[in-house]
């Protein structure tokens, strides 16, 4: 109950949402009491004047004040309402602030006959009789209380009698009245781009479906404004339900005890109704389940990050009564499987980051003169984050603009501490793999395609598959055009994880040349990653030393261009799972001891030779040389038995292919496009993994060789521009599945098999406009 004395600040300009006007002899302690009871459960702020009635005195100007600062007044008129000059001045001010104010007047005639109540009639005339002679000096004030009383009764009210049913029905209905009257406004006026969130998110809730309960989720990244689009839509439409309650941070509460949910769910949805202890979460549940099976509600979830949460919360549709809806909040999108639909609300677009970051920095909803442009980096920066929007606009509030140079400078260093919190949130609930995931893909794959991140993330055993399924799921990547995706805010996160938690595991661009040169405890290098050659270590003379790698015993990935080392490395780490070396400024590499290597990739250098050793390499499944214009010959490739993907295109001087090459059973794409002076082939290809042969424009090459029956995967060959190429051997029509042969610009080339025409998966063989070959 709400009394004088704990009024604080308005809401939406008034301390009060209702005012009870009442007789207390007729109606105190029954239905003014029940009233009462369910506004204050629909969280609405209700003065009801806790003091019995004073004979003889004036109403009291801290009454007079409370109705002044109340929205709505509820004017309950009862059998002696009129007895009393206290109720009578108290109506007087209502009707008063009905026209000077908006105040919004609601009448409800308890046990007495509307048009009595308007006419002055029966009691409300004796009543009035009474007053006549006790205030013949005050007729004014009497005449008032008349005018007042007849325009009060003429409002659209409530008539409560004996013969129109039980008096719950009638609280419930001025509840939902009042509840839909009072909107919240004022707490909304800083949520900009709202509306469109919330009809979105209501349109999925499909309050027309009134048999049905219905659970959504919403699901985003930390700081997209979740908890913040959930508490308004609450706000708005809890009033439509028996019962409702928004329970936030369910991921911290339950830490420490599910029971106090439970207890707050039960309380907040039957009131004084529930009193009982809840001690363990099963018993909780149940509880939860036998009490609102049969109500009408709205429970909001905020923040959930555990099935278990919502095995003890909300397990099943069939815990709520017809018409209830479950709103959960979450980061992983994977706990919202079981729910009607899902809702991922989207960053905020450019003129909404500018009003909402301008309402925080500048109090209006542009930026000011001169601010322009500084506003317009940190909108870039934020991406449109609400959160980060809020977070710096109250940040950079009232500062010069000297200090948001310095403090921009800064945040591209380091993230700023509030937004970097919140986001981490997500990252410590993942999983050791998905951790390992997350950091490479912030420090070199973001933007990257997702199936070459994949191939190189498993390289190293981290399980991308289902690690990136679950970094989508936590909204903290997304993909597109088959491309990953991740936010700028997140992306500097993972960055400054790193350099807190595993500082020197990951070194990007060329932040490692000061490092490595000043260290020679370099064990904790995990991956070194640069796009780009370091100008300054281009040159022979200021390149690493050739043992560069020497102390590097944990480095699994090694992803550099160009003159890394000033002279050919003597040595690679035996860890070493994946290593890109483009433009590799020198003739020869030896890989003889990287036997935990997986994919070597060197594009555009000045490779020559290639040395394998003898010694299994087991996991090897990617070799690219493609440009290595001075590449001579294949090495022996029996030592690499697991080979999927071998790219060797454009090694314009490639003159012979190992025969070992035409044995690698695990072997699932050739491409040796381009390979001008490749002369021959193995004589016989045995390789049944494979599915694409590509083999055009290899000028030198005259003869095909003969492939094995056990070739039932391989689907297409591409022969086009083997101006020299005399035969394709008739062993080719035993490639079951073979669906496309190009044979365009094959000069010499003068028969075919007759068989090709009888192949039954051949969809397309490509001769060009030749007329030279003989079908």
């Amino acid at each position: 109950m709400a009394s004088p004395s704990s009024s604080s600040g308005r809401i939406g300009g008034w301390t009060y949402d209702v005012f009870l006007s009442f007789r207390g002899k007729d109606t105190r302690n029954n239905f003014v009491d029940h009233l009462h009871t369910s506004l204050v459960q629909k969280g609405l702020r209700v003065f009801k004047d806790g003091d019995m009635l004073r004979r003889g005195r004036p109403i009291s100007s801290e009454l007079l004040k409370a109705i002044e600062e109340s929205r709505c007044a509820v004017v309950v008129f009862s059998e002696h309402y009129a007895d009393s000059c206290w109720c009578l001045d108290e109506l007087g001010k209502i009707m008063e602030c009905q026209d000077r104010i908006g105040q919004k007047v609601l009448p409800v005639f308890y046990h007495v006959d509307p048009s009595d109540v308007r006419g002055q009639k029966r009691d409300f005339a004796t009543a009035f009789q009474q007053h006549e002679e006790k205030f013949k000096e005050e007729m004014d004030r009497v005449n008032k209380w008349r005018k007042a009383l007849a325009a009060a009764a003429s409002l659209s009210g409530w008539h409560i009698s004996p013969v129109n049913g039980g008096e719950s029905l009638f609280i419930n209905k001025i509840v939902h009245e009042i509840s839909s009257y009072i909107q919240p406004s004022r707490m909304e006026n800083n949520l900009i781009g709202i509306e469109s969130r919330i009809n979105e998110l209501n349109s999925l809730l499909g309050a027309e479906a009134t048999h049905e309960v219905r659970m959504v989720g919403i699901c985003g990244m930390g700081g997209i404004g979740k908890t913040t689009i959930a508490k308004a839509l609450f706000r708005r439409i809890s009033y439509r339900f028996d019962g409702s309650s928004f329970v936030k941070g369910v991921r911290e509460n339950s830490k420490r005890d599910i029971c106090t949910l439970q207890q707050q769910i039960l309380k907040d949805v039957l009131g004084t109704h529930h009193e009982s202890l809840i001690k363990d979460p099963e018993d909780g549940a149940e509880m939860i389940q036998t009490r609102f099976c049969n109500k009408k509600v709205l429970l909001v979830l905020d923040d959930v990050d555990d099935f278990k949460q919502l095995e003890f919360l909300a397990a099943t549709h069939e815990w709520f009564g017809a018409g209830s809806r479950i709103i959960i909040t979450t980061r992983n999108e994977h706990l919202l499987s079981y729910t009607n639909s899902k809702y991922k609300p989207c960053l905020l677009i450019k003129d909404h980051a500018i009003e909402l970051f301008s309402r925080h920095a500048f109090g209006r909803n542009s930026p000011l003169e001169g601010y322009e442009e500084l506003s317009n980096r940190v909108i870039r920066y934020t991406s449109g984050l609400p959160l980060a929007l809020k977070v710096l606009g109250s940040f950079f509030r009232k500062r010069e603009a000297s200090v948001w140079e310095s403090a921009l400078n800064r945040l591209a260093k380091t993230p700023n501490v509030e937004i970097f919190e919140t986001l981490k949130v997500s990252f410590d609930g993942l999983e050791a793999s998905e951790k390992k995931i997350f950091l490479d893909i912030a420090c070199f794959y973001k933007g990257h395609n997702e199936e070459h991140v994949t191939r190189v993330l498993d390289s190293f055993g981290f399980d991308p598959v289902i690690g990136i399924s679950a970094l989508i799921e936590k909204s903290l990547i997304t993909v597109s055009n088959k491309r990953i995706h991740m936010h700028d805010v997140l992306q500097e996160m993972g960055m400054e994880i790193i350099r807190k938690c595993y500082p020197n595991s990951r070194l990007w661009q060329n932040e490692f040349h000061d490092f490595i040169k000043k260290n020679r405890n370099l064990e904790a290098i995990e991956a070194i990653v640069s796009a780009h050659v370091d100008e300054d270590m281009s040159d022979e003379n200021t390149g690493f030393s050739a043992d560069v790698f020497e102390n590097m015993k944990n480095l699994r990935l090694l992803d550099i261009c160009g003159g890394f080392t000033s002279c050919e490395p003597t040595t690679l780490p035996d860890e070493l799972r994946w290593l890109r070396w483009d433009e590799y400024p020198f003739s020869c590499l030896s890989v003889a001891n990287m036997r935990k290597l997986v994919g070597l990739i060197m594009i555009g250098g000045e490779i020559e030779h290639l040395l394998i050793g003898n010694k299994v390499m087991h996991y090897l499944k990617l070799i690219d040389l493609r440009d290595s214009f001075s590449f001579r010959t294949l090495p022996d490739f029996s030592w690499t038995p697991n080979i999927e993907k071998l790219i060797l295109s454009n090694c314009c001087n490639l003159v012979k292919v190992h025969e070992s090459v035409g044995y690698l059973r695990r072997l699932v794409y050739l491409d040796m496009n381009g390979c001008d002076n490749l002369k021959s082939l193995p004589s016989m290809i045995e390789m049944e993994s494979l599915e694409t042969l590509i083999l055009s424009y290899c000028y030198s090459l005259e003869e095909f060789p003969k492939v094995s029956p056990c070739m039932v995967k391989l689907s297409s060959i591409n022969l086009d521009g083997c101006e020299n190429l005399k035969n394709i051997p008739n062993s080719i029509c035993e490639l079951k599945n073979l669906k496309t042969l190009h044979l365009y610009d094959c000069m010499k080339l003068q028969t075919l098999p007759e068989e090709l025409g009888r192949m039954k998966k051949l969809e397309e063989i490509r001769l060009g406009f030749k007329d030279h070959i003989k079908a």
